[in-house]
Order: C-alpha cells, then structure tokens, then sequence
C-alpha cells in the first residue's frame, strides 16, 4: 500500500487493486466564507483518477461538492462511500446537491477491504466516521481517524476490527489539533489578550493530548498528523495568531517518529520509503502572506443580504426556531441563550431564551443576566437571519468562527447547548 497526503484531511490511498481518495476540500472560503487553506495548492498536480472517494462527515473541509463535481468532470462519476448513520446528515445534503452516495459498514471491493465505523456517542448531532482499509494481497492495513474524538468504545470496535485482520496496523492518520471557534471568538481581545493566549495554548496541548491517546490504544507502525489545517480570512483574519492550532511539524515534539508531509508527500508502506517530507515549521512570513491575501474577503452573509434589519420580525423567527430546537433538545438542566444583536458592530436588539421551556423575551441593552450559567452570542444580524432561517448552519457559522460567544461562568462549556444550536432554526 502507498499513502499519498494531499493536504488537511485529503489523502490518496493506493492498495495492490484500486485508488481511494478521502475528504476533498479545495474550495476555498468554505463555513461561511471565514476558511482558507496554506498552503494554496493545485490539487490536480498530485490527485490521480480514484476508483472510490470516501467522505468522513458532513463538514464542508471534509465534504466539498464542488470540489466532487470538478472530479467527475475530469474523470467521469466515481462511487462515494460514507458513514451507515441512522440519522445521516450527510446523505440528505449530498442527495440535494445531486451527488449519489453509499452509507455502508464492511465493503470490499476485488482485494480491498473497507470498514467505516460512526463514532457514535449517543448524540442527535453525532456526524464523524473512521475509516480502515485491507489490502488482502499485502495484508496491510490503515486507519483514518479524520476528526474523531477519543471515544472508549469507538476506539474498542475499531481495535477489535483491526486485530481480526491479517498482519497488524501499518499506518494511522490521526487528527492533532481542534478546528474550533474556542478560544478565538470567547474573550475580549482589548482586556482579555493574556488569558486568550493562555487559552489558546491550553487547546494546542489538548490537540497533543488527544493525539497521544490515539497513539497510545493503536500499535501503529507509522503514524501521520494530520486533518484541520486551514487559516480565518475576512475580517476575521486576526484572530489566526489565538486559535490554538499548531503547525502539524510541531507534533515532532511529541511523537518524533510522527511522518509530517508536504502536499504531494508519501510512504509506501512495503518498502517504508518516505517522499517529500517536511523537516520544518512553514516560514511565518509565507504565512501572513497569506493572510494578507485573503483578509480583504467578504464573508457569505456580507454578500447575500441588504436587508435592513428593521424589516426582519427577529421575536417571531427566534420563537419558532426555538420550538424548533426545544423538539431535538439533549439539554436536562437549566439552561440560557442572550442573543446580542449587531449591525455594523452595534448592539440592535437583544433576546433571552430558556432552553427549557422555551419562553422568550426582549430585554434591555443593558440587561443583567440573574442566571448562574448561561452563554451570549454576539452576532452581525444578517448571519443571525441567515442561521434562523436555514440559509446557513450553526454549527458551520461556530467552527467558521463567525460570531462571538461570551460563556458565564467562562468554563461553562455544555455540549447538549451546542447541539441545541444545531436545530435552532425555523426548517
């Protein structure tokens, strides 16, 4: 088997009989327009025809389907093979887009055998997959763990499908950072920067932590960092320095083995002959560079609506997106939602939601929340209408960064309120 790394989560998968090519995204300015990639590639000077794309989740740095159209242009219509969810997100979006794909669990296809195994924690938002691949004439096997977090049972179902398998675990990807809006949209930038920073560098070791898990329960023989690599554009753009995301070449420091790629790098896992390694961090010159090129982009929501804001009935909306909402609710404390509302940076309107009984009410500019828990949102009004009507998702617009979140106490992070954000819309 060759393993090719094409950039983030995009590798190329060659066993002894076929081409598997997972997570495509090369379009740029995906989860809201706030995503951007470095470095700039052209991904056809390294993607040969593949026999199979595997999509891990509904993500669009995982799936892109403009970028699954400009495949089939070149090279004619391939199967895509995804997760078997109950629930699956990620078949329905495909379905609308057109594009025709094949939940499945154990597959195999001439000598390649496929496993996609849900990471399955019990949640209505559940979305992301591993995947393992068996060449049956090499008897070697991969793991690719894309997003998924560490999951005790997950990762017990994946080991045990390994360990049925002839010859051992010969490569594991496996993701090394966290492509969340924390700590980049939490804190005060003008009274907070210290604490940020601190932050920010608190999520980098969890990155590692979470790495050294994996590495830790799965008896590799190679391993390769890789998924989430990506820079904020727009506006956004200098929020980069405090996301808390490392250079993938840092996981040296913890795995010294670890096999870091340029795009285009690869290792044949016959013969362990290693191509077009990286031996150092990106130059941070090439980096703001980079920035500076996309920092003048507009975000989606700054180009799809000049509506005034006076004309939109936002009680009424967030009313019913929260019914909505209440209806998927995983949330079994108290639990509340302030929506600060902004035009051009200025406060419009502000509304108080109780996650537990819906009721919701307008409240003045300077209202003081009684609650002990609770979290504001802080949101260009165009983005929050786009998101209460179904235009965009919240759970894209949080990872896109494209709001501020004021959490009390700061710490005070509560997954079911996420996933309650995930259906807080009126469709």
């Amino acid at each position: 088997m060759k393993i090719t790394y094409i950039y983030s989560a995009c590798l190329e998968i060659e066993t002894s009989n076929l081409r598997i090519l997972t997570d495509p995204w090369f379009t740029e300015g995906v989860f809201g327009g706030s995503w951007f990639q470095y470095p700039k590639i052209d991904p056809f000077d390294f993607i040969k025809e593949p026999d199979y794309i595997y999509i891990s989740h509904i993500h669009p740095d995982h799936y892109d389907p403009i970028f699954i159209q400009q495949i089939f242009e070149r090279y004619g219509r391939k199967p895509i093979l995804i997760p078997d969810f109950k629930k699956n997100y990620l078949y329905l979006k495909a379905k609308s887009d057109g594009i025709e794909m094949q939940p499945i669990k154990e597959f195999t296809s001439g000598d390649t055998k496929f496993f996609i195994e849900e990471n399955d924690m019990g949640s209505v938002s559940d979305i992301d997959s591993a995947l393992i691949v068996h060449d049956l004439v090499s008897k070697q096997t991969i793991l690719n763990l894309n997003d998924c977090i560490f999951n005790s049972s997950h990762v017990k179902t994946l080991k045990s499908i390994v360990d049925s398998l002839e010859g051992g675990l010969d490569l594991m990807a496996l993701g090394y950072a966290g492509a969340s809006s924390y700590p980049q949209t939490y804190f005060d930038l003008e009274q907070e920067e210290e604490f940020l920073i601190k932050e920010a560098d608190q999520k980098k070791q969890k990155g590692f932590d979470r790495y050294e898990s994996f590495k830790k329960f799965f008896d590799a023989k190679y391993r390769l960092p890789f998924a989430g690599e990506y820079l904020l554009g727009s506006h956004l753009s200098y929020l980069n320095q405090y996301r808390g995301v490392p250079d993938t070449y840092e996981v040296k420091n913890i795995d010294h083995d670890a096999i870091v790629l340029h795009p285009g790098g690869s290792i044949n896992l016959e013969s362990g002959l290693k191509l077009n390694e990286r031996n150092a961090l990106y130059p941070q010159d090439e980096i703001d560079l980079r920035i500076k090129e996309i920092s003048n982009m507009n975000l989606d929501y700054q180009q799809d609506f000049c509506l005034d804001c006076k004309n939109i009935d936002f009680f009424r909306i967030i009313n019913k997106a929260s019914h909505n909402a209440l209806s998927k609710s995983e949330i079994t404390g108290q639990y509340t939602f302030i929506f600060t509302i902004l035009d051009k940076d200025t406060q419009y309107k502000r509304f108080l939601l109780n996650c537990m009984d819906g009721e919701l009410s307008e409240i003045p500019e300077n209202y003081k929340c009684k609650e002990s828990s609770y979290s504001e949102i802080l949101i260009d009004y165009r983005l929050f209408f786009g998101l209460l009507t179904g235009l965009y998702h919240w759970n894209n617009a949080d990872v896109g960064s494209l709001f501020m979140t004021r959490r009390v106490p700061y710490g005070n992070f509560n997954r079911s309120a996420q996933s309650f954000l995930n259906f807080f819309s009126v469709i």
